[in-house]
């Protein structure tokens, strides 16, 4: 009777887990917003990013017409020569919290392709400097920089998280979260 007990309820955690949208596979949720931001973050040694090194960035993403969009620049000014990764492609977008996103896609790394990407931005008011974050994540490097991994705050810029309009439709098979 344990076991069974034990089966039942491990079987309805999973599906609660998984949600309705998951479970019947009908859509996923996306945010139906946009973020923009640049500047810079400040490695603090903890990270990939070298203490006192700048990482560079400008990025950009969200839900229009439809489509994932955005974009990505990051240069890794600790490294000879600096480490440039360049978005190619925006696969996914989502809201973490009220005032933080999530945008993953793939890039290029120095030139070369096949690398996947995770970036978070925070947009935590005005001014951005010093409040603000950015981080960081190259999936088949292990290369991660920003507010997450211990770099602090972005050190010059800022994060601009927009309202949606009637153009952030999602893609297909995605609803707005």
């Amino acid at each position: 009777m344990r076991t069974f007990v034990w089966m039942v309820t491990s079987l309805l955690m999973v599906l609660l887990s998984v949600g309705p949208a998951g479970a019947w596979g009908t859509s996923q949720e996306a945010a139906c917003d946009f973020v923009t931001g640049g500047g810079f973050i400040v490695g603090a040694g903890g990270s990939s990013l070298s203490g006192g090194s700048h990482g560079n960035f400008g990025v950009g993403g969200g839900v229009k017409n439809g489509a994932f969009w955005g974009h990505l620049e990051y240069n890794d000014h600790g490294t000879t020569p600096p480490m440039q990764i360049h978005g190619t492609s925006v696969t996914a977008y989502f809201a973490t919290s009220t005032t933080e996103r999530e945008i993953d896609g793939t890039c290029r790394v120095n030139g070369a392709d096949g690398f996947t990407y995770r970036v978070r931005v925070n947009d935590l008011g005005e001014p951005g400097i010093n409040r603000d974050q950015f981080s960081i994540l190259i999936n088949e490097t292990g290369y991660h920089a920003g507010y997450y991994f211990g770099d602090g705050p972005i050190r010059g810029g800022n994060i601009q998280l927009h309202k949606g309009n009637a153009s952030n439709t999602p893609p297909p098979g995605f609803t707005c979260q």
